[in-house]
């Protein structure tokens, strides 16, 4: 082992004390270039082939811009088709008019007569005209504009109020439209007071809100109280408690407790199977 350490340290030493051997530079010649012009300048010629050749390298490199493929039914996973018929349904809901099968291709870039067709058919809320290939959203109370909106008001039956939220399905102007009957009186709306927004909406029946018409005004001073003494025993007569009164004027029926009645216990035969070998002793009771 020594004698391999000693002829390793022997070989490192004789690299180290060679000769070094020095790499001989080559000198770069320049080309030679007429006095008039300067070396690295190209000539007139040259600079018009070099324009050309980047003109149309630069026009031949340019890619040509091609329309998106559009991905058939067997491409189509069910995820992504069931994203793209919910696409396809909002998008003709938003849109207030027939939408024809060819602006909902190019919205959604499928090809929408072979995949999404037979599934929007299916839909009850969107109804598909095959005279003009066309798709029409029918909203909940198929409402379009105010003149609508205040014809199916007047003729609610009851006071229960019309949600906004419906009104909203299939209307995209429905809130300007709660706006504009509202200012001029046509409407009552209900708001949220967080947000201000409409939630119930009637028809008004009555005049301008907030003004008395002449007639309540009349009535309301035609109506006489009767006298706060007299009216101060009437409330005790009737068992009523008015304002500051001493209870112990106050008459207060007694509340008449129903009692219940028990009722009678009966005894429970058990030993059936000796009907007729036992006497009956009841009567002697």
């Amino acid at each position: 082992m020594s004698n391999l350490s000693a002829q390793l340290s022997a070989f490192k030493n004789k690299i180290k004390s060679g000769p070094s051997v020095a790499v001989a530079r080559k000198p770069i010649v320049k080309p030679s270039s007429p006095s008039n012009e300067s070396p690295n300048k190209p000539s007139n010629n040259e600079s018009s082939n070099n324009t050309i050749k980047r003109s149309t390298t630069s026009t031949d490199s340019t890619p040509e811009r091609k329309r998106p493929r559009i991905p058939t039914t067997q491409e189509m996973n069910g995820a992504h088709l069931s994203t793209q018929l919910h696409l396809a349904v909002e998008f003709i809901k938003e849109q207030d008019q027939p939408v024809s099968i060819y602006k909902l291709q190019d919205h959604l870039s499928i090809d929408v007569q072979r995949s999404l067709l037979p599934l929007l058919k299916e839909i009850d809320r969107v109804k598909f005209n095959s005279s003009n290939n066309t798709f029409t959203y029918v909203s909940l109370h198929n409402i379009k504009n105010s003149d609508d909106l205040l014809e199916f008001l007047r003729k609610q039956t009851t006071f229960k109020g019309t949600s906004v939220k419906e009104l909203k399905d299939g209307w995209t102007g429905c809130l300007a439209a709660i706006d504009e009957l509202e200012e001029e009186n046509k409407i009552l709306v209900l708001r949220n007071k967080k947000e201000n927004a409409p939630r119930l909406v009637w028809a008004n029946a009555g005049g301008k809100i907030g003004e008395i018409t002449d007639e309540f005004k009349k009535q309301w001073n035609d109506t006489k109280l009767p006298e706060p003494d007299i009216l101060y025993q009437s409330l005790i007569d009737q068992g009523l408690k008015p304002t500051g009164a001493d209870p112990s004027l106050i008459n207060k029926k007694p509340q008449q407790q129903e009692k219940k009645q028990k009722k009678a216990r009966r005894g429970k035969i058990t030993n059936t199977h000796m009907k007729g070998i036992l006497k009956d002793y009841s009567q002697l009771m």
